[in-house]
This record gives C-alpha cells, structure tokens and sequence, in this order.
C-alpha cells in the first residue's frame, strides 16, 4: 500500500522527479556506476509500461493513417541533420562540436517520448508512431548521412548493432506488453494508471542516473568542457523544440507539442551503439549532458502548453 502511495504521487510529480534523477547522477557518482547494467532494463520497462497506458486501437488507427508519420520522418532523419550541418559551418563550429551535433539530429526521438507527451497530458500514440516509425527507418537514412556530411571523420555504422538494438528495444516492450494486457486485462491497467504513471518515472530516473556515468569525473578535472557541452545540448533542444513546434503548429496544439518533444529529444543513446563507439570519446560524455535538457522538457514546456491550450480554447468560444 505504502509503495502504490508512493509510486502514485511520483507519477503526479513527474515533471519534478525527472530533473531530479539526473542531478543525482552526477552528485552521487557511485549511484550511478551501480545502477549502469540497469540501463537495458530501464529502456526496455520505460516504453513497456508507456504501451500499458495507450488505447491500442488508437494505435492501429493512427498506423494506417501514414502521412503524418512520414512527414515528420522526413523532418526529423533528413532535413534537421543538413540544416543542423549547414548552420554549424556557417557559425564556424570545430569538427568535433558539428560531428556531436549532426549525430544527434540525425537520431530518432527517445523511446521513451511516449512517457514524456504523457506526463504533459499529449497524445502517447502518436509519439509512440512517430518514435517507431523513425528509428525503423534509421538504416536507410543514416548511412549516407554520415557519408555525405562527415566524410573523413572514421564514423562507421554497425547496422547488425542497430538490428539488435531495435529488435530489444522497440518489438520487446511491445511483445511484453500485449502479454501483460492479455493477463492482465484492459479494464484493471485503467484502475491503475497512476501505478504505471509512477513506475515510468522510476524507470526514468534509473536511466537518467545510470547515464551519468563519467560525466562527475570529467566534471571535476575539465569543468569548461563540461559547461561546453551543456551549453551546445541545452541550445540544440530549445532551438529543435521550437522547430519541431513551428514546422506542425497548423496541424493542432496536440500534434505541435508532440513533435516538438520529439524533435527536442532525440536518442543519442541509440546512436552511440550504432556507432560502435567510432564517434569517439566526447559523443559518449555527450551522451550523458544532452539528458539533462531532455529531463527539463516536460517541466518546462508545461506553461507554454497549458497558455496554447487556453488560447485555442478562447479562439474556439470566439468562432462559435
């Protein structure tokens, strides 16, 4: 009972609990080299129980519904990675800064943007649709990415590391949640949302504290290349939320909100294991940093949300 209680008010408290679990994990360094083989568990739980939470049928109308997710693949897999290489020329950026940030736009969402669009009260299918759909498409896409904007960088792509990767992270939680709402039933999983709500956050909490792995120790003997890091990541997910908020605004506050979160958020994990860890040392710090904007997302793309939601409310009242 206590645990329900707790796991309860966590879910209730998301948007506070996320930055939290980050700041933890570079505070307490030993926590976060403990939790480290959790990581493939957290991942794997995270988007299980996001899937638990989500109408399946809504699922499967929006799949056959394919323009919007092809749109958004276009935007996020090709068009975000050459404008992103295009302006990091133009500003005059090192290699090694225009390398870390071409990679990660040329990354699909987190998993876990599904938990993320749920805690602000958004749309988890079509973030769930938009998240599958781009990282099924990776192969196709990052290849000659990488080939056209980084030639000479030693980049390679480990494909049969990516086939891996999604077979355990994307069909997993999928398989494993249809069983449990099989076992389980619909009508109980509904009862017991907040349950869910607040495992998705501890599960969170344990990924964001066990990728913090490194980042205290670099912290403490180069602060300056740390502050670095944190300052390119936090710009790149103010400037791709605003993008990816900009670019579907016509389609409803839903829709923008949600494409926004996972144009903002994008899994640089995932592209750290594609890699093969021939991206190099500094993308596996960076890694780690880029978490800390993706954990303030939720918190603060809330106000903004809660005033676009009031002002389509008031404009609707106007035009009846």
């Amino acid at each position: 009972m206590i645990l329900a209680r707790a796991l309860a008010l966590l879910g209730r408290q998301a948007r506070w609990a996320l930055p939290a679990g980050v700041f933890v994990g570079v505070v307490v360094p030993a926590l976060a080299e403990l939790l480290r083989p959790l990581l493939s568990f957290a991942v794997i739980g995270t988007l299980t129980a996001a899937l638990l939470r989500l109408d399946w049928k809504q699922m499967a109308e929006a799949a056959r519904r394919p323009a919007l997710p092809a749109l958004f693949a276009a935007w996020l897999l090709v068009a975000s990675p050459l404008i992103v290489w295009a302006l990091g020329a133009a500003a005059g950026l090192d290699a090694e800064l225009r390398s870390l940030l071409v990679l990660q736009s040329a990354a699909p969402p987190i998993g876990s943007a599904a938990v993320f669009a749920l805690i602000l009260g958004l749309d988890g299918v079509g973030a769930v649709i938009g998240t599958v759909t781009t990282t099924l498409l990776l192969p196709l896409t990052l290849t000659p990415i990488v080939g056209t904007l980084l030639p000479g960088s030693g980049l390679q792509v480990d494909l049969a590391a990516f086939f891996a990767r999604v077979s355990l992270f994307v069909a997993l939680p999928f398989v494993l949640a249809a069983l449990l709402r099989r076992t389980a039933g619909t009508q109980r999983l509904e009862r017991h949302d907040e349950l869910l709500a607040g495992a998705n956050v501890v599960l969170l909490v344990i990924f964001a504290i066990a990728v913090m792995q490194g980042v205290t120790d670099r912290l403490l003997h180069d602060p300056a290349y740390i502050a670095l890091l944190l300052f390119v990541a936090s710009a790149y997910a103010f400037v791709m939320h605003l993008a990816g908020w900009l670019l579907f605004r016509r389609m409803g506050v839903a829709t923008a909100y949600t494409c926004a979160l996972m144009s903002g958020n994008r899994n640089v994990g995932l592209m750290l294991v594609v890699t093969a860890g021939s991206a190099g040392e500094a993308f596996s710090l960076y890694t780690g940093i880029a978490q800390i904007p993706m954990y303030f997302a939720p918190l603060l793309l809330g106000p903004f949300l809660r005033r676009s939601r009031s002002l389509a409310s008031g404009l609707a009242r106007t035009s009846r």
